[in-house]
């Protein structure tokens, strides 16, 4: 038989897509092989704390998209410290080791998860794990340096402007909507989910738009509509990356929103 591997399954986190990562953890847990993958899970909660979910029920709510919650334990506030012999959970209370895992899966959404941050305390604490690297994943998770990159690659993409919150103005974006024309998409620059996202078709909704997407971020998105067929596709592997089948999006709301992504049964 094989090695079972002590997979560290890491959920929860500190950004508004909390919720998001707690619906993951649970669809990752059932699609494991439990006679090759053994699952530790470790829960990070909405202050940064660490918690090692032993036997207890760590989810409440969890077929409940709406009210689903980490479990209230009791669990054992661990960390990973950077050392030369990572990839061991030491508790937060004694210093003492009180398990080990072979990698970590981060499933985690939004900032502190997919934008570097756990990716660079990963790479510290010299333990492998699952998912893009550091530079990938803060490039990516920022939208506005996304765009920069498609265009000095001369790749298509839709076109939009970063809107700093100290550059706000009525004339500002005056411009800005002139450019790229309505409907248009206001988002938030660091952050997914569709959190903060509006579609705004008319000038009178634009305020609004501004303001929620602001409360997320210092730093927010214009970006033009374009109608088309929405796809999407998954990559995996490094040195020989595989495509997944090509998947269709068909929202019954207006945009691929937060409600139509994770509540909308």
């Amino acid at each position: 038989m094989d090695q079972v591997l002590k997979v560290g399954l890491l959920f929860g986190g500190q950004s508004v897509e909390h919720e998001v990562s707690l619906q993951s953890i649970q669809n990752i847990i059932d699609a494991m092989d439990p006679g090759h993958l053994k699952p530790v899970l470790i829960a990070i909660d909405k202050q940064g704390c660490w918690h090692l979910c032993q036997d207890e029920p760590f989810l409440e709510n969890s077929q409940d998209p709406e009210k689903i919650t980490l479990g209230s334990g009791p669990f054992e506030p661990v960390t990973l410290l950077p050392w030369s012999s990572g990839n061991q959970l030491v508790r937060v209370s004694d210093g003492t080791v009180c398990g080990k895992v072979d990698v970590i899966f981060p499933v985690l959404h939004g900032p502190y998860g997919e934008d570097g941050t756990i990716q660079g305390h990963l790479k510290l604490s010299q333990v492998p794990f699952v998912g893009s690297g550091v530079l990938s994943s803060a490039l990516t998770m920022d939208k506005g340096m996304s765009k920069n990159l498609l265009d000095q690659a001369g790749i298509a993409h839709a076109a939009g402007h970063c809107l700093h919150r100290g550059e706000r103005s009525r004339e500002r974006v005056a411009r800005l909507v002139a450019d790229l024309g309505l409907p248009l998409f206001v988002k938030p620059a660091n952050l997914g989910s569709s959190v903060g996202i509006s579609r705004v078709a008319s000038p009178q909704e634009l305020e609004g738009a501004l303001d929620k997407a602001f409360k997320f971020d210092h730093r927010v998105i214009l970006e033009e509509a374009i109608e088309g067929q929405e796809v999407e596709c998954a990559v995996l592997g490094n040195d020989n990356p595989q495509a997944s089948i090509v998947g269709e999006i068909l929202p019954r709301h207006s945009f691929y929103s937060y409600t139509a992504k994770y509540v909308d049964p």
